[in-house]
C-alpha cells in the first residue's frame, strides 16, 4: 500500500508538471527555501511561524541567466492552532506576502485564514486533509487601495516512513476565487513531493521539488518549478510531570 501511494502522489505530480505548458505560458525554475517552526503550548494550542522565499532562476521558455534570476515572493505566516482530538484541529492566521519583492512593481498582501484539518492513517501511511478559507487584501498598484477577496483552497497531503530516519512526504493544493468578478475560479495549484530526514526529535530537513503555477490569461499560466528546501523545527512547552 505505501508503494502505490508513492507512486499515486509521484505521478499526480508528474501530470501537474506537463498539464500547464503551452506556447502562451512562462515556465521558471528556481529555488524556495523555508522555515517551518511550531510549538505546542499545552495539548490543546499550538503556534506556528512559516516564512519561505521564492527565486525564479531560470525562464525554461527563453534561458538567460543574466536576467532571468529575481526574488519573486517573501511569505510570513503566523497561527494558531486548537487541536479538538488527536485527528482534528482548527487554525486561524495572519500573513503578510510581498510579491516582486525587492522591485519597483511590488505588491503587498495582508491575509487572514480560517481553516480546518483532519488526520488520519491508512496502512502506516499519514493522510491530512485541510480546507482552508483566505480573506485577502491584495495592494492594487493603480489605485493603491487593497479590496477585500477571498477563496477556499483544499490539500491533500501524505507522509509515509522510508526507515527510522527517512520520510517520504507529498501534498496537492487547488486553489478557487469565491468572489463576485473573479477572473477565473481555478486560479492556483501547488503540488510537493519530497524526502525529509529527522535530525532529532526537535529538527527536521525535507529536500524536494515544488510545483506552483498561477492562471495569468484565458489559455495562460506562470508555472514555477522549484526546488525546495526546509528546515522544520517543533518545541514542546508543556510541563513535563
Amino acid at each position: 500500500m505505501k508503494s502505490k501511494k508513492h507512486w499515486f502522489f509521484s505521478l499526480l505530480f508528474i501530470l501537474l508538471f506537463v498539464s500547464n505548458i503551452n506556447a502562451q505560458s512562462i515556465n521558471m525554475s528556481g529555488v524556495f527555501p523555508t522555515i517551518d517552526h511550531s510549538g505546542k503550548i499545552n495539548n490543546k494550542l499550538e503556534y506556528s511561524l512559516y516564512y519561505f522565499a521564492a527565486f525564479p532562476v531560470v525562464n525554461l521558455n527563453k534561458p538567460d541567466f543574466l536576467t532571468d534570476t529575481y526574488f519573486n515572493l517573501l511569505y510570513a505566516e503566523q497561527a494558531l492552532s486548537y487541536h479538538l482530538n488527536a485527528k482534528f484541529s482548527v487554525t486561524g492566521s495572519y500573513v503578510y506576502q510581498r510579491e516582486n519583492v525587492v522591485y519597483d512593481n511590488f505588491v503587498n498582501e495582508n491575509r487572514f485564514y480560517l481553516q480546518a484539518k483532519y488526520k488520519h492513517v491508512i496502512k502506516k501511511v499519514n493522510l491530512t486533509h485541510r480546507l482552508r478559507f483566505d480573506g485577502r487584501f491584495v495592494q492594487d498598484r493603480f489605485t493603491n487601495k487593497a479590496p477585500f477577496t477571498h477563496r477556499l483552497r483544499y490539500l491533500i497531503g501524505m507522509d509515509a516512513r522510508v526507515n527510522e530516519k527517512v520520510y517520504f512526504t507529498a501534498y496537492e493544493e487547488a486553489f478557487f476565487n469565491t468572489f463576485e468578478n473573479a477572473a477565473a475560479v481555478y486560479s492556483e495549484n501547488w503540488a510537493y513531493t519530497a524526502l525529509g530526514i529527522k535530525l532529532n526529535d526537535k529538527n527536521k530537513i525535507e529536500s524536494g521539488i515544488l510545483y506552483v503555477t498561477w492562471k495569468t490569461g484565458r489559455q495562460s499560466w506562470f508555472n514555477q518549478y522549484y526546488l525546495q528546501f526546509t528546515w522544520i523545527n517543533q518545541l514542546d512547552f508543556r510541563k513535563k510531570d
